[in-house]
C-alpha cells in the first residue's frame, strides 16, 4: 500500500483526526486534538503527533507527549516518550501494516528526542502484539478496572457493603460534590494531591497551572469535595464520549476520617460518567500483575472489572536509559 507517514501537528486535518478518534474502538480522550493543545501550553514537556494517511484518508493517528523534569542534565536523562491510551487506528483498514508503518516512523524520530517510549494501552492490542515485539516493545503486564456503568442504582449495588456504607456517612456528614471548574476548587483539590505526592508517591507532580488548565479543557474537570466550607478532596478526569477517565485523585482521610474523602473522591468520578451519559469509567491503572500494590485493594472495592491492557515499552537509547535507572536507583536510597 501507498501510505504517507504525517509528522506535524498543522499538516493533519483536525476534524478527520477527531472524528477518526469517535469511531475507532481504540479512540481515546488523551488521542484527541484538544489534548496536544493542552500539552503544547505545558511546561516540562513536547508533545508530537504522527499520522499514517492513504489517498489523504486518515488511517492511524498517535499522539506523543516526551516528559522531562528540570534543565540540563536532569532534563536530558530524564525524557520519555509517553502514548497515552496507544495508537489510533480505523476499523476499516489494513491494521496491521498500517501499525508497522506507523511504529517504524515514529522509532526513527523519537529516537533523538526521548530516552524510551511507551505506549500505555487504554484498550486490549494484543492483536498487535507480534508488531509490537518486531519493532523490539517490551511487554509489560499493566493492569486496570474499568466498569461498566449502567446506571446508578446497578452500579452502586456493585460496589462492596464497605464502599456503599462510607459513602452514604460521607453524604450524610454534609460533604457535597462539586464540579465547578473554580479556583477555589481547583487550588483545594491541588493542594491536597500534592501533599499526597510528597508524602507517599514520591514521584514529580504537574504545577497548578496544569491543573487549571486542565479543568478547564472542554474535555476535562474538577471534581472536589466540600465539607463545612473547606476542600477535604477530589480530583481532575478527562472524559470524551465514551468514557471517564479516573487521572488524579485524592482526600485528606486522616483529618476527615468519618467523612471518608478518598473513597467518595472515587465515587465522585463514577457519578460524573453516570450523568453524562457515558458507558465507561475508567480507574487509570491498578498495578503490574503479580506484584504488591495496596492501590489494587483499594479499587477492587468499586465493583469494577479486571483488566490487562498491559503497556509496551522500548529503550531508544541504552546508555542513556541504564544511567537514568542506576539515578533513580540513589534518589530513593536517599529519601
Amino acid at each position: 500500500m501507498d501510505y504517507k507517514f504525517v509528522s506535524k501537528f498543522e499538516d493533519i486535518d483536525k476534524n478527520a483526526w477527531d472524528d477518526l478518534i469517535k469511531k475507532s474502538q481504540y479512540g481515546s480522550v488523551f488521542q484527541h486534538s484538544e489534548m496536544y493543545e493542552f500539552w503544547e501550553k505545558q511546561d516540562e514537556c513536547d508533545p508530537f503527533v504522527f499520522g499514517i494517511e492513504e489517498n489523504n484518508n486518515l488511517l492511524a493517528v498517535c499522539q506523543v507527549v516526551v516528559q522531562y523534569n528540570g534543565t540540563g542534565l536532569k532534563k536530558n536523562f530524564s525524557k520519555r516518550a509517553i502514548i497515552y491510551g496507544g495508537a489510533v487506528i480505523s476499523d476499516t483498514c489494513e491494521k496491521d501494516e498500517v501499525l508497522t508503518s506507523l511504529i517504524k516512523n515514529m522509532n526513527k524520530l523519537l529516537k533523538s528526542k526521548a530516552i524510551y517510549s511507551e505506549f500505555r494501552h487504554a484498550f486490549l492490542y494484543k492483536e498487535f502484539d507480534k508488531i509490537f515485539k518486531e519493532n523490539n516493545y517490551e511487554y509489560l503486564p499493566y493492569q486496570n478496572f474499568k466498569i461498566s456503568l449502567t446506571n446508578e442504582e446497578e452500579v452502586f449495588n456493585n460496589l462492596t457493603s464497605e464502599k456503599r456504607r462510607q459513602i452514604r456517612r460521607s453524604i450524610k456528614e454534609g460533604v457535597e460534590i462539586s464540579y465547578e471548574n473554580t479556583d477555589f476548587n481547583i487550588k483545594g483539590v491541588y493542594n491536597i494531591i500534592k501533599g499526597i505526592y510528597l508524602e507517599k508517591v514520591k514521584k514529580p507532580l504537574p504545577k497548578l497551572e496544569f491543573f487549571n488548565d486542565l479543568a478547564k479543557q472542554k474535555l476535562g474537570n474538577i471534581f472536589a469535595l466540600i465539607y463545612q466550607g473547606k476542600v477535604i478532596g477530589g480530583g481532575f478526569l478527562v472524559f470524551d464520549n465514551k468514557c471517564v477517565y479516573d487521572w488524579y485523585r485524592g482526600g485528606l482521610d486522616r483529618d476527615f476520617k468519618h467523612q471518608y474523602p478518598s473513597t467518595l473522591a472515587a465515587w465522585a468520578v463514577i457519578k460524573f460518567g453516570l450523568d453524562k451519559q457515558l458507558s465507561t469509567f475508567d480507574f487509570m491503572g491498578a498495578g503490574i500483575k503479580g506484584e504488591d500494590y495496596g492501590v489494587r485493594n483499594f479499587k477492587a472495592q468499586y465493583g469494577g472489572e479486571l483488566v490487562e491492557h498491559g503497556r509496551y515499552q522500548k529503550v531508544l537509547s541504552p546508555l542513556k536509559f541504564k544511567i537514568a535507572k542506576l539515578g533513580l536507583s540513589i534518589l530513593s536510597k536517599i529519601r
